[in-house]
């Protein structure tokens, strides 16, 4: 899924009947530690799953691989079930786009295990590869995971990669997602030698999202990563080592914050220009889940990169009371159910006299901030921004201390630095709910953090 190599700097690499010299070089210079997700699942229960969380709460995401692309036998292209067009997706491409502006790379994930986009590509390369041509430029995308799980020659994959590479230039990514054992000799799904096609075309392949899970290999230590790096062939920083997020997705889950954790770290010990990790896939990751599924590549970046993870928010998912909502489906539980992408109705809403929102930690913990996300981020108009509040907290749920009090909020989201205290229970009181004269407080998150 990955980056890029350059064999030497003044490489030159033959695409069919094309020499590529210094533009191509640039292509292939060489990256590591990347934090790649997996983003098929758009929708869950009926609710858009927004990947911007990812770059919101400044996880360190690297690559972002929307999946999975298929190319039909009746002539369609979609996007899992729709096409890519479908309104469906307008808010998704919105998100990508907002991501890819902030150094995000946006791929898409060809194949996968649906069979029949690689046939086609193989057999009928002049009818369905200006189809996939299309959607990249259509969407403005950043590279392709060719995730080929049916057999395919290889004389067709690199007809593919040749045509990819002619397109879009030298610095559009270019990966395959093969299990790990066709790195180390062993059995894959695609049909052709990895082997092979690394040492005729490796110069065009930017890096390789290797599958160590449902039964192909385990990152429950890094034996089986060690098997690939040892031959040879195929170098650290062109190997990113793919995992599950959560154990119902396939057999193999790797708990992300120990025995993973331990093999990452062993990972960059072992290879100062290890590849990466992507996980498979976004909406459900642990440890968040499917409320915060983005901490999972907060956790990845901090185990690779050495640094602090992103906190974690002490108010997610606690039971939570409030004054009388606006309606039953904006109860104060959607005000720290971790989402603000759910649309109007992801919030907490009250038209009380007196408003307010009350949060049980379940047991005293130290707080030493607060965030709030307002009107504006849940996407509705910033004039119903909360203007003026207050945050208070306490032991006992009855004796309460105000430690935050704000008068003349304008802003989407508002963060609320504390000397850290001891708190059991979290109050946000409401004082003039908007910017106009409309009288609904709207909270979308109320969080707090060590």
């Amino acid at each position: 899924m990955k980056t890029t190599i350059l064999r030497t700097a003044t490489a030159l690499a033959l695409l069919g009947s094309t020499v590529l010299t210094g533009s191509a070089a640039q292509a292939q210079e060489a990256t590591s530690k990347r934090t790649v997700v997996y983003y098929q699942t758009q929708y869950y229960n009926g609710t858009y799953v927004s990947p911007k969380p990812l770059l919101d709460n400044n996880t360190g995401i690297t690559d972002v691989l929307v999946a999975a692309l298929h190319l039909n036998g009746d002539g369609t292209v979609h996007l899992n079930d729709h096409p890519p067009g479908d309104p469906r997706y307008t808010q998704m491409w919105a998100d990508l786009a907002v991501m890819q502006a902030r150094g995000v790379n946006i791929s898409m994930m060809v194949g996968g295990a649906a069979p029949g986009t690689f046939t086609r590509l193989d057999n009928e390369f002049d009818v369905y590869y200006p189809r996939l041509r299309n959607v990249i430029s259509t969407y403005k995308l950043d590279g392709v995971d060719l995730d080929v799980e049916e057999n395919m020659s290889l004389a067709g994959i690199k007809r593919v990669i040749d045509a990819l590479r002619a397109d879009f230039g030298s610095d559009f990514i270019i990966t395959l997602a093969p299990v790990a054992p066709a790195l180390a000799g062993g059995g894959n799904l695609s049909g052709f030698d990895y082997d092979q096609l690394e040492r005729d075309r490796g110069a065009q392949i930017n890096w390789y999202n290797a599958q160590f899970y449902c039964g192909w290999a385990s990152l429950s230590n890094t034996t089986a990563y060690d098997d690939i790096i040892r031959r040879g062939l195929f170098p650290p920083n062109k190997v990113v080592a793919s995992s599950l997020t959560h154990p119902s997705l396939c057999g193999g889950y790797v708990d992300v914050t120990t025995t993973l954790k331990s093999t990452i770290q062993s990972l960059v010990q072992k290879y100062p220009d290890f590849g990466g990790v992507a996980g498979w896939e976004y909406f459900t990751s642990n440890p968040g889940g499917t409320a915060r599924p983005w901490e999972w590549a907060g956790l990845i970046t901090s185990y690779q990169k050495g640094t602090t993870p992103p906190p974690a928010n002490l108010a997610l998912n606690k039971a939570a009371t409030g004054s009388a909502s606006c309606n039953s489906a904006e109860g104060p539980a959607k005000a720290v159910n971790g989402s603000v992408t759910g649309g109007n109705s992801d919030k907490f809403c009250s038209l009380a006299s007196s408003k307010w929102l009350r949060v049980d930690l379940g047991s005293a913990q130290t707080v030493g901030s607060f965030t709030v996300r307002h009107a504006g981020a849940g996407g509705e108009s910033t004039s119903y921004n909360t203007k003026a509040f207050t945050i208070q907290t306490s032991t006992d749920g009855t004796n309460w201390t105000t430690r935050v009090t704000v008068t003349d909020n304008t802003a989407n989201v508002t963060t609320h630095p504390i000397t850290p205290t001891s708190a059991r229970y979290l109050r946000l009181n409401v004082t003039t709910p908007t910017q106009t004269s409309d009288p609904a407080a709207r909270i979308y998150e109320f969080e707090a953090y060590a």
